[in-house]
């Protein structure tokens, strides 16, 4: 039960002096994938909106988020382009299923094998100074060449298709569906609503979610992990010809998970796809899309309720109003304590 709270001016002020007083340090150099997870669970790619919202928030990503999604919804909307695989320039690409993929894997910037170990040093150069210093190797192009369209490479999902006596479960109809910032999820969400919802859903969420859901599979491994850079492009307002307003980096993922195919032991294909470069997100979105394409449960949740628990605006609100005042209703509840047998 929701309370409305009322307050004098002057206790709001002082409440907002105490977080003034408390300062709010800039974002600093290296934490830039948390800014890029502030933008995807916000559905709005704005770097620096971002980065600011983290600053004025304290480093409280749930709080953050809100503010970028609460400053975009006063912002005028115009409808963009389908972005296409052509559209698309792969800096990333790597399979933990096949060692040999169409296009070969590229390993790029990887944070697989850094030291797990904190580093006490000083750093000599900023990170954005080593990638720039790295160049294409950096990039996921060792050669320098220019990195590779996403249609140049093909989908690692086609060689499990190809392979023989080996069932793929067909994916569900994608419709086109109700984006979910617009209206809520219906009782049967097509595939793209169920994607849209899981591309903006709140990191953790998404990871434990994908965990219980991994513990519950006989096998469930990365076909396919691919980090790029994809073109933005809103039609012209006289001409209407698409035009090239930004470039969003993204991250996608691919899972093949156990799922039993005409009565024998096969696979469903999930697809993940997140802003920016927060490869876990897309990992544990694709996690979440697979079990569910097989037709399970994910952790004992059905899809319209696992769809909501990763709602971050609307979970984090809900436990954040917690500590709002509840007095008439706590006075009430005590009240059926005491009373149980009396009216309700």
């Amino acid at each position: 039960m929701y309370a409305t709270v009322q307050a004098s001016e002057r206790l709001i002020a002082a409440s907002r002096s105490l977080i003034g007083a408390a300062g709010a340090p800039a974002t600093a150099p290296g934490l830039e994938l948390l800014r890029d997870q502030v933008c995807a669970e916000a559905g709005v790619w704005a770097p620096e909106a971002a980065a600011r919202a983290l600053r004025q928030a304290r480093g409280d990503v749930g709080r953050a988020v809100t503010l970028v999604r609460v400053w975009a919804a006063t912002l005028p909307a115009h409808a963009a382009e389908p972005c296409d695989d052509a559209s698309v320039r792969i800096t990333r690409r790597v399979s933990a299923a096949f060692a040999d993929i169409p296009g070969g894997q590229w390993l790029g910037s990887s944070p697989d094998f850094d030291s797990r170990l904190l580093d006490w040093g000083e750093a000599d150069e900023s990170p954005a100074a080593v990638l720039d210093g790295a160049g294409g190797a950096a990039n996921g192009d060792p050669a320098g060449t220019g990195a590779p369209r996403r249609t140049a490479l093909g989908r690692v999902g086609g060689l499990l298709r190809a392979a023989p006596g080996v069932g793929v479960a067909e994916p569900r109809d994608p419709g086109d569906g109700p984006d979910p910032f617009d209206e809520p999820l219906g009782s049967n969400p097509t595939r793209e609503a169920r994607q849209a919802a899981l591309a903006r859903g709140e990191t953790g969420a998404l990871v434990a979610l994908a965990n219980v859901a991994l513990a519950g599979r006989r096998e469930a491994v990365a076909g396919e992990l691919c980090v790029g850079v994809a073109e933005l492009c809103v039609p012209h307002p006289r001409s209407g010809r698409p035009v090239r307003v930004a470039e969003v980096p993204v991250s996608e993922a691919t899972v093949c998970g156990d799922a039993e195919v005409d009565g024998t032991a096969g696979f469903a294909l999930g697809f993940g796809i997140s802003a920016g470069r927060v490869e876990r997100r897309a990992l544990a979105a694709a996690v979440i899309d697979a079990t569910l394409e097989a037709g399970a449960p994910v952790g004992g949740l059905a899809e319209l309720p696992a769809l909501a628990a990763v709602d971050g605006l609307a979970t984090s609100g809900f436990v954040d109003h917690l500590r709002l005042p509840h007095f008439a209703s706590f006075a009430s509840y005590l009240d059926r304590v005491r009373n149980p047998e009396g009216p309700r």
